[in-house]
């Protein structure tokens, strides 16, 4: 019984680290391959300074991995399957998200994929 307490109790920590909106769009857009602080603030339309805080966050938990390329930092995932794992979630909450329709859900959930998809060609 106490490894099932313990592994709920990482789970827990791991989801809460995930849990804010730039952060999922950060672990999706990175399915796509390496890609620069810089890169992903001009594609997700958020400030270097914000990419790089929650990069740390993801960091500090082993989801995202670094590498020193020359002058640059890239960022990859640790676990290229998470973004995957991501993705099908959507269908555990879909009936929650009202604000979205569900050609909305249907297409997220195609660009992302098609995202991963692209990267393992």
């Amino acid at each position: 019984m106490p490894s099932r307490k313990i592994v709920a109790t990482e789970l827990a920590h791991v989801l809460r680290q995930i849990s804010h909106p730039d952060r999922i769009r950060l672990l999706l857009k990175l399915q796509a391959g390496d890609q620069t602080v810089n890169e992903l603030g001009d594609l997700l339309e958020i400030s270097p300074t914000r990419v790089s805080q929650h990069l740390g966050v993801l960091r500090a938990v082993a989801l995202v991995e670094t590498e020193t390329r020359g002058r640059q930092r890239v960022y990859r995932l640790a676990q290229p399957d998470l973004a995957l794992w991501l993705i099908d979630g959507i269908d555990f909450i879909a009936h929650r998200l009202s604000r979205a329709t569900p050609v909305d859900i249907a297409e997220a959930k195609h660009m992302w994929r098609a995202e991963a998809v692209e990267h393992a060609i």
